[in-house]
């Protein structure tokens, strides 16, 4: 049987606050990160069950996101950013001429 535990559901729902805002079903997440199966990343988000150190390296490498947010709810980065939506659509080569345009820029008003 399955134990709710409030700290294992806060760490779910900020698991599943970023899923969803990266358009990603349970299946999907579960698969990607390791997961054995879509029901086990469901009592995951519920508080059901808790996720071990390396599963949760595992989820924030799949999600994008600080291991501190899903911790504790916050980060000293910004975990959403105005060119986060655009980045996350990028292709490598894409993404490459963005940090060479953000290089050039960020040389053209003096910062090295």
């Amino acid at each position: 049987m399955k134990n709710y535990s409030k700290a294992n559901a806060e760490i779910g729902a900020r698991i599943q606050e970023i899923r969803l805002k990266r358009n990603m079903t349970q299946e999907t997440l579960a698969e990607k990160a390791g997961i054995c199966n879509p029901q086990q990343m469901s009592n995951i988000e519920r508080g059901l069950a808790g996720l071990s150190v390396p599963r949760l390296i595992d989820v924030c490498k799949v999600l994008n996101i600080e291991a501190d947010f899903i911790l504790f709810g916050h980060t000293d980065k910004s975990v959403e950013t105005v060119l986060h939506e655009y980045i996350t659509k990028m292709t490598p080569d894409q993404l490459n001429n963005l940090i060479e345009l953000v290089k050039v820029y960020a040389k053209s008003c003096g910062i090295e």
